[in-house]
């Protein structure tokens, strides 16, 4: 099985002969160590790069409240971003500091740190839709032990494009050292932050125990907290649980039009636009619907009242 890396800045110079160095953005890919059986399905890694807000950083605070469309968003306390290495960790402490955090990982896709380097394993194709988050964390945890146990990894290949795309893979040689092997949720606690994973599908809709769980969640949640979504570039999963959220928190605020939008402007992704349009237009749709019946208290589960719905002809 491949493994791959995404490389945001190398955090060192290189001799490079031949073939020329990847791009800035590019994805490396390991082959060795050869993964545990079961195998986790390869990698994708971020190599710790310049103190900074990880990729597709917003914050619900950027919006203006003197807009009408924005009701009730300076009450949201939400942010989201893609996947973040150990220093862009660092930089969301900073500008959350003083804020009590929960974070809500969104990614089916295993991932943890290498020496502050952000892996994960894919592609998507591979890795699949139907994983629970407890499966995914046993997976982290197998990977992380042999990848301790073997002390060193070697990148072996890079993809300049898309990492789905393995055409557009080359070949490269980077011996990398393993000192420390930590998951996500660790260096969370050690932040002294909350930590919920969601193993979400990438471009399907969110499933109904992925949302019961998310739903029972916010519902217990203490509304001073702030919730930063991720996945792993920021777009997709976290436009839509952003979405959902703010749903769930402003319904009685803003139309589902409004809130759909602002959270695209706010730096997501147009969720009623793209090959899934009527699957998303007609799941938000219904989970509107589901806030304003539902809620504020949202004693019934999603999924219960889902199949109501559909028995029902709603």
């Amino acid at each position: 099985m491949l493994a791959a890396f995404v490389a945001g800045l190398l955090p060192f110079a290189m001799p490079w002969d031949a073939p020329p160095p990847p791009p800035e953005k590019a994805e490396l890919v390991l082959t060795h160590p050869q993964p545990p059986d079961p195998s986790p399905e390869g990698s994708v890694i971020d190599l710790p790069a310049a103190r900074e807000l990880p990729e597709n950083w917003r914050s619900s605070k950027a919006a203006s409240a003197k807009k009408k469309e924005n009701a009730g968003m300076s009450g949201l306390r939400a942010s989201g971003s893609g996947q973040f290495c150990r220093e862009q960790f660092y930089a969301l402490r900073t500008e959350l500091r003083d804020q009590s955090v929960v974070v809500v990982d969104l990614r089916q896709e295993p991932h943890a740190f290498l020496d502050g380097a952000a892996v994960s394993w894919g592609p998507p194709d591979i890795v699949g839709n139907d994983r629970r988050a407890s499966e995914v964390e046993c997976i982290e945890q197998a990977w992380l032990q042999h990848l301790v146990a073997g002390k060193f990894t070697t990148v072996t290949e890079y993809a300049a494009g898309a990492f789905a795309d393995t055409k557009q893979w080359w070949p490269i040689a980077l011996k990398l050292d393993i000192r420390e092997a930590a998951t996500e949720q660790r260096y969370v606690a050690e932040a002294h932050w909350g930590y919920f994973r969601v193993a979400a599908p990438d471009t399907a809709i969110p499933r109904d125990q992925d949302i019961d769980r998310f739903v029972a969640l916010v519902r217990d949640l203490d509304e001073g907290l702030w919730m930063h979504f991720h996945c792993d570039t920021g777009g997709n999963r976290t436009s839509m649980f952003l979405t959902l959220y703010d749903m769930m928190r402003n319904y009685v605020r803003a139309s589902r039009s409004d809130i759909i939008a602002r959270q695209r402007k706010l730096g997501g992704i147009d969720l009623l636009a793209g090959p899934h349009k009527a699957e998303r237009t007609e799941f938000l749709r219904r989970f509107f619907n589901y806030c304003w019946q539902c809620g504020p208290l949202f004693r019934r589960s999603w999924s219960s009242w889902n199949r109501a719905q559909l028995r029902n002809g709603g």
